[in-house]
């Protein structure tokens, strides 16, 4: 889910600040569930950065119930023509690169051309 608010985001050529994650509970265990956001130090489109976020999320406010829905959203957004470098993290520039190059390949030979190994466990 992650990747394809990422894909679109870059497809837009919009970055965003804030990941908002919903989990929704299987009424069986008394429904219910949260939706959580974390607003990140500067705006992203990176896939990788969006998990990660989402992770810190899931982990800090599940409590164990069995899931029934899941929402992954990007807000806060704007353009990504102008982002400022970050002198702790040299391989940003790179890893924004291979966002748009895996959103290239999609769009040529279908969105199942690349997927990441943990998409086949």
């Amino acid at each position: 889910m992650c990747e394809e608010v990422a894909r679109r985001a870059r497809q837009d050529g919009k970055v965003g600040r804030t990941v908002c994650l919903g989990v929704g509970y299987s009424k069986a265990e008394g429904g219910g569930g949260f939706h959580r956001s974390k607003t990140m130090e500067r705006p992203t489109n990176i896939t990788m950065d969006i998990y990660r976020a989402c992770l810190d999320l899931f982990h800090k406010f599940y409590g164990g119930q069995t899931v029934r829905k899941l929402s992954v959203t990007l807000s806060n957004v704007s353009d990504d023509d102008g982002y400022q470098l970050d002198l702790f993290d040299p391989n940003y520039e790179k890893r924004r690169r291979f966002g748009y190059v895996m959103g290239q390949i999609c769009e040529k030979y279908g969105s199942t051309a690349l997927l990441r190994a943990v998409s086949y466990t």
